[in-house]
């Protein structure tokens, strides 16, 4: 299979990505008020399962673990082309996401402001970019700002946009066969975890809701503004999606070298991913070329650090490479653990995403 085959024309790609945002912009927008009444009159005619605070960290675990098992099960086609055909999964992700900020609300006592604007809000921090069109934070106080439905449909719309982001530019495994479904499994599952730790926070502040909606347009939600520095975005942009996608396979590369012995599994995996990633032709033969050379690459992570979704996917793809072979060995796990830590992740959450990946 060449590269070719499994490509999108660039100038069709972006026509794809845009559908993509357009069709989940329109089936996400009822999907706060719908899952605030429903969640609303489940506990209502549930009383004794309304949760206690105590419960928070098993509702997490509880939907990260449901969300991981939607997202696993999906057959992923390369490109664009295959997020579209699984619009109703990633749905049914969103849906538990917003029902786990609702229950993780009732939890911590936080029936009465459980509003759709607050949910929206929550969703967009735990995403990593601003909501300041809906939520003001001073110190330990929240202000939830009640919205009018144009204003919340541009909010919705702009989210539609970020997870399309996410989901893109997530593990590059996603595409491969079998791997694949673990590494939307495992994406999946750490998103909803993201999502939950920020929910909980945001719960344990004081929260009001603001008396009248406010009638203002929005700006675009900015996942680096309030993240990451200038200097480093204007990195990332330079460097651009070719150079994401070539930073993995190098790291890639090195992991499948650090325990001395190259597996045929894991030159396959290497190929494999070759076929799928946004690399330019000179930059496929030069990678094709350093396969057969015992060369390790030193690897410039800036772009990936300043993208919360590349990181995570390139832990993602490390892990599943380290296991493709039917052997984890101590070698591999002490370059995975030092790529994470370059990446921002605590040992926890590489343990944990570890021990997700069968």
């Amino acid at each position: 299979m060449t590269t070719q085959d499994v490509s999108i024309p660039v100038e069709n790609s972006d026509d794809i990505i845009q559908n993509l945002q357009a069709q989940l912009a329109e089936k996400m927008f009822d999907l706060f008020d719908s899952v605030v009444i429903e969640r609303r009159s489940y506990f209502a005619e549930n009383p004794d399962k309304v949760p206690n605070e105590g419960s928070v960290d098993s509702i997490i675990n509880s939907y990260s673990t449901k969300n991981a098992s939607v997202s696993g099960a999906l057959g992923l086609v390369p490109g664009p082309w295959g997020m579209v055909a699984v619009i109703p999964e990633l749905l049914i992700v969103i849906r538990n996401q917003l029902a786990m900020i609702y229950d993780i609300g009732r939890a911590q006592g936080k029936s009465k402001v459980l509003t759709k604007e607050l949910l929206a809000g929550i969703f967009v921090t735990a995403m990593g970019a601003s909501a300041g069109s809906l939520l003001v934070l001073h110190g330990n106080k929240v202000l939830v700002k009640r919205v009018t439905l144009r204003v919340f449909q541009q909010i919705v719309s702009l989210l539609a946009g970020r997870v399309t982001q996410q989901a893109l530019k997530s593990a590059i495994s996603k595409w491969l066969p079998i791997v694949g479904a673990a590494a939307m499994a495992t994406w999946s599952r750490w998103m909803t975890q993201q999502t939950g730790k920020k929910a909980k926070e945001i719960f344990s502040k004081d929260i009001e809701v603001s008396e009248n909606p406010v009638e203002e347009d929005i700006k675009p939600i900015d996942v680096t503004a309030t993240t990451i520095p200038t200097s480093t975005v204007a990195q990332a942009d330079v460097i651009g999606k070719s150079g994401v996608d070539m930073a993995k396979i190098q790291t890639l590369i090195n992991l499948m070298r650090v325990d001395g012995t190259v597996k045929p599994e894991e030159r396959e995996y290497i190929k494999t991913i070759l076929r799928n990633a946004n690399l330019t032709s000179n930059e496929i033969a030069e990678i094709r070329q350093t396969l057969s050379v015992d060369k390790k690459f030193s690897v410039d992570y800036s772009a990936i650090e300043a993208s919360p979704d590349d990181a995570i996917g390139l832990l993602v793809d490390l892990i599943t490479l380290a296991k493709r072979d039917g052997t984890f060995h101590i070698t591999e796990k002490m370059y995975i653990k030092q790529v994470g830590r370059l990446l921002g992740f605590s040992d926890s959450d590489i343990e944990e995403t570890i021990v997700a990946i069968a």
